[in-house]
């Protein structure tokens, strides 16, 4: 695009010199007036153009080397979870600047994301612990098929608790149930259990599941029948282990293995990996704040840190030029 730029203002610069009207060429070439004398403005003065735009908020060569660095050491992440590493380490760059610096040096890989059947619902879920979304996803362990039963909270998107069986009845339900209360020592008899969004599998609609939410007073929600986005947070999570650790192993050399290596990975996921529906904060973080206003402020006060320092910076390079 550049090129053809230069093109078209050396071919401007050649007919106006032959006595032709700008007005005329810039008619016969279809370019707009305003565009051409903006190239001759950036072309006259590149460097006052350059440091103009530079002298405030402009990513500089040390943010630039730190997204490069990022990269080379986490090669299979996109920009969006590069800035959001960067972000744990206290550096923000929003993802445009990550996405651009790794375009200009080749380093952004093709994707294309399907598009959702459905809208999504909008749950406002204002703390912690409300809502929990169970469900239950395939793997293969020595060439057999195993279930991953897993349990999320709606508000931080925590993975609760998880198991790995053989295969899936109601009592694992109430056990996957039962459990996660006892991580955050809820009662059985507190009146304020959280409730616990599933689909319409059989072990979910069980008269032994119902009779035990029933007996221990808390709400059990279920899905449309196939409308994965009313539980579409725990759909999400499966989307992502699925990518980043099922699929990469393919098939778990036995029961041992597949525990060890599963409860690493969401281990990781729930304490290390930055999430990006949470302002790339960790799930374990914001569960434990249990305060989204805290993580707005917390990145408004990162991003005015980083934007002085970037005037610091280019006022700076400035002077030494």
């Amino acid at each position: 695009m550049e090129n053809q730029k230069i093109e078209i203002l050396s071919f401007v610069e050649a007919e106006r010199q032959k006595g032709r009207a700008v007005d005329g060429i810039l008619k016969t070439l279809r370019v707009s007036k305003t565009s051409y004398y903006r190239w001759i403005k950036k072309q006259t003065s590149p460097a006052d153009s350059i440091l103009k735009k530079e002298s405030t908020r402009s990513v500089t060569n040390i943010e630039k080397e730190r997204i490069l660095a990022m990269k080379a050491a986490n090669p299979e992440m996109r920009h969006r979870q590069i800035q959001g590493m960067l972000q744990l380490e206290g550096h923000y760059l929003s993802p445009t600047s990550v996405y651009k610096e790794l375009k200009s040096h080749n380093l952004v890989e093709p994707y294309e994301r399907r598009a959702a059947p459905w809208k999504e619902p909008f749950y406002e879920i204002y703390r912690a612990n409300v809502m929990w979304g169970a469900d239950w996803t395939k793997l293969r362990i020595g060439g057999v098929r195993w279930y991953l039963l897993t349990m999320i909270d709606f508000f931080s998107r925590m993975i609760i608790h998880h198991e790995i069986v053989p295969t899936v009845n109601a009592s694992h339900i109430k056990r996957l149930y039962r459990q996660g209360l006892e991580n955050f020592d809820i009662p059985m008899d507190w009146h304020l259990k959280p409730e616990l969004r599933v689909d319409q599998g059989s072990p979910n609609t069980a008269k032994v599941t119902k009779d035990f939410f029933k007996d221990i007073q808390a709400d059990l929600s279920f899905a449309r029948v196939r409308r994965p986005t009313d539980n579409a947070l725990t759909e999400r999570f499966y989307r992502t282990i699925k990518q980043e650790e099922i699929y990469v192993v393919g098939d778990y050399q036995d029961e041992a293995t597949a525990r060890e290596v599963i409860g690493e990975y969401i281990k990781w996921y729930n304490e290390k990996r930055p999430h990006q529906a949470l302002w790339n904060f960790t799930p374990w973080l914001v569960h434990e704040t249990n305060n989204k206003t805290e993580f707005t402020k917390a990145l408004k006060e990162l991003k005015q840190k980083t934007w002085t320092e970037r005037r610091e910076y280019w006022m700076e390079n400035k002077k030494r030029n």
